[in-house]
């Protein structure tokens, strides 16, 4: 019982994400993105910035954020915090 309900609930989402992926514009930025990987020296500096983990930093910092402030914005809602 619980497995079907899981099932079809999980076959909606993937409708729902099939359809926004559809809809949504490419990105614009793939041909920057491409750009960029052709530079001779972005290995050296990615060797004295290390670009990869600072991204990963920013982006795990920005979802706490992100979750703070939904939150936050909930037990507004519900009237827990004032």
């Amino acid at each position: 019982m619980v497995e079907s309900i899981l099932g079809g609930l999980k076959g909606f989402l993937d409708a729902v994400v099939d359809t926004a992926l559809n809809v949504l514009p490419i990105s614009p930025f793939t041909e920057h993105i491409d750009a960029l990987a052709e530079l001779p020296y972005l290995g050296y500096l990615n060797w004295f910035v290390p670009v990869g983990a600072l991204v990963a930093i920013g982006t795990s910092w920005l979802v706490a954020i992100g979750i703070y402030y939904a939150i936050m914005i909930i037990l507004r809602w519900v009237k827990a915090i004032s």
